[in-house]
């Protein structure tokens, strides 16, 4: 008896860590929106200080635009995922007390990123648990998320944008040795850091911070000469996440015309 007893509980366990394990595939696809903040760091502007911290200190607050986010993701794994991102930014720049004070130029522009990246999550959505107790909280509830997951991100994409420049307070006029003809089309590849906490099993609130390097020198409507790099520019993006619930198909539910019945 005791054996059946034991065999029993065995194959109970067993079946509950499995299906433990798989718990991140019903709620795989998230849906996020937020706003952000947005910095240009091209050839206007700059902290005159050569050692910038990697642009770091080229971000001034009177410089940072707003930035406007939609995106969705699709685990992979419980530990990698894929992301869409939709972003509209504005940013601004002036030579006032940077490395070209004298210069007097300014800018103001808008951009448009389509993106997708690759995500690894060093601390991920559901925790590799082996032990019962640690499958429920205090109040005897499942206990099968993380309250903090973080992750790294690498990816690709679209940059579409719109410089307005302006030299002392005016537009500079055409055929000056700063304004020229130019792609307003880019690619830009997106890297960073994301945190997100978890509130529960379908909403979490989140925050990245990332740098796009772009393949244009014209990202504040200014090349000249001088220039060494191409434009680069910061996203720091608050958002809420909210995960489909899925079918056991693993169909999210807003895609069918009826729920099943529960």
């Amino acid at each position: 008896m005791n054996r059946q007893l034991t065999a029993l509980l065995l194959v109970i366990l067993t079946f509950s860590f499995s299906a433990y394990g798989q718990k991140w595939k019903l709620t795989r696809y998230e849906v996020h929106f937020g706003l952000g903040t947005s910095n240009v760091f091209g050839d206007i502007g700059g902290t005159p200080d050569e050692n910038n911290l990697f642009g770091l200190k080229d971000i001034r607050i009177k410089e940072t635009g707003l930035s406007i986010y939609a995106g969705a993701r699709y685990k992979i794994t419980n530990d990698m995922a894929v992301k869409l991102n939709l972003i509209y930014g504005f940013a601004n720049g002036s030579d006032i007390a940077s490395k070209n004070p004298g210069r007097n130029f300014s800018f103001r522009t808008s951009f448009f990123e389509p993106s997708v990246q690759y995500e690894y999550y060093f601390i991920g959505d559901y925790a590799q648990r082996r032990d019962v107790a640690s499958l429920y909280n205090r109040k005897g509830m499942i206990n099968d998320y993380k309250t903090i997951t973080a992750y790294g991100f690498l990816g690709v994409g679209g940059l579409f944008f719109s410089p307005k420049l302006s030299f002392n307070g005016s537009p500079p006029e055409p055929g000056t040795n700063y304004f020229t003809d130019y792609s307003k089309v880019s690619i830009v590849i997106p890297i960073g850091l994301g945190v997100k906490y978890v509130i529960d099993r379908f909403w979490s609130v989140g925050f990245e911070f990332g740098r796009r390097f772009t393949f244009t020198d014209y990202l504040d409507g200014l090349s000249s000469k001088y220039s060494s790099s191409n434009d680069t520019y910061y996203f720091g993006m608050f958002h809420a996440i909210y995960k489909l619930e899925t079918d056991r198909y693993g169909v999210p539910l807003i895609f069918k015309r009826h729920r099943y019945p529960r």
